[in-house]
């Protein structure tokens, strides 16, 4: 009985730390305000509060340009913002499913894009739990000042708990990737229509 006690005792300190440790990178993780910017990228999948933030920040003229990240497969029937900006013409939103369809992928997309239009600063939108891994990923890919800005979407306990692990095992590859990886030749891409 004794024995068990002390199991049970080591695995709730185990669990303990691993939350202490993990809480203010997945939990609470430091966030920026809106602030003028050359584009917003909306990591997938593009939930209608990350493209609501974006619009937002279109609205408020603090940038031109939007990249969505999208997979029209996946889509189809789904985030309807999305799919909705991505259907308009309008200059301002490209949505594009980046290879390989990872964060990193994502961030590559921002860093080809960046050096052939120019641009030197990025707002990224996307989910509380996803913020400190996409800024440790953005920053090896891009050079220009990055903002991350924190998409509040819900979330059930049990989407927490597994979000928790995914995230924390995915930091460890993304440290253990390093680099950000060598820009695509065709960088410039014709998203925008021109």
């Amino acid at each position: 009985m004794r024995r068990a006690a002390m199991w049970t005792l080591a695995a709730v300190v185990a669990v303990a730390g691993v939350v202490a440790v993990g809480w203010p990178f997945l939990v609470a993780p430091a966030h920026d305000e809106p602030a003028d910017v050359d584009v917003a990228l909306v990591l997938g999948p593009p939930t209608d509060e990350r493209m609501e933030i974006a619009q937002q920040l279109v609205a408020d003229g603090l940038t031109d340009h939007v990249l969505v990240s999208l997979d029209p497969e996946i889509a189809e029937g789904t985030y309807e913002l999305a799919q909705e900006a991505c259907a308009a013409p309008d200059g301002v939103v490209a949505c594009a499913k980046p290879e390989p369809f990872t964060t990193r992928g994502e961030a590559q997309w921002l860093r080809d894009e960046a050096a052939a239009r120019g641009w030197d600063s990025a707002a990224v939108i996307t989910v509380t739990h996803h913020i400190s891994r996409s800024r440790m990923i953005v920053r090896s890919c891009f050079d220009g000042e990055v903002l991350m800005l924190e998409a509040e979407e819900p979330m059930t306990p049990v989407l927490w708990a597994y979000f928790y692990a995914y995230q924390s095992g995915a930091t460890v590859k993304a440290w253990v990737q390093g680099a950000c990886g060598e820009p695509v030749p065709e960088a410039a891409s014709a998203v925008f229509g021109d």
